[in-house]
């Protein structure tokens, strides 16, 4: 019986070691996407979801292709310096407008 007892403390602690890991990559996850999708809320929404920029979320447009007209402009988009979006959250960004279904029509 004792010897039980310590095999289902042992395997208790590993699952708890386990589902650390598990829930901070899982946080991590969601923080990353968060930012970007943050970055569009605050920033790139007032215009594209307002109707002075185009919709761009939900066209599956490129990565490399938000990365490169927030960066440097185009038309009527503003460049966006690195002290306005650093890469990383520039990067999420990208993703996040790449993947994100089209906005639900009122």
């Amino acid at each position: 019986m004792k010897h039980t007892l310590k095999k289902s403390a042992g395997l208790a602690a590993a699952l708890v070691l386990l589902a650390g890991n598990a829930s901070s990559g899982w946080a991590q996850d969601t923080l990353k996407i968060s930012e970007g999708q943050r970055f569009y809320q605050k920033v790139c929404a007032k215009c594209h979801e307002a109707g002075t920029g185009p919709v761009i979320l939900g066209r599956g447009l490129p990565e490399i292709a938000i990365t490169t007209i927030a960066r440097h402009g185009n038309n009527a988009m503003p460049a966006f310096r690195l002290s306005d979006i650093d890469d990383a959250t520039l990067q999420d960004l990208a993703a996040y407008v790449s993947k994100s279904p089209a906005p639900k029509k009122p």
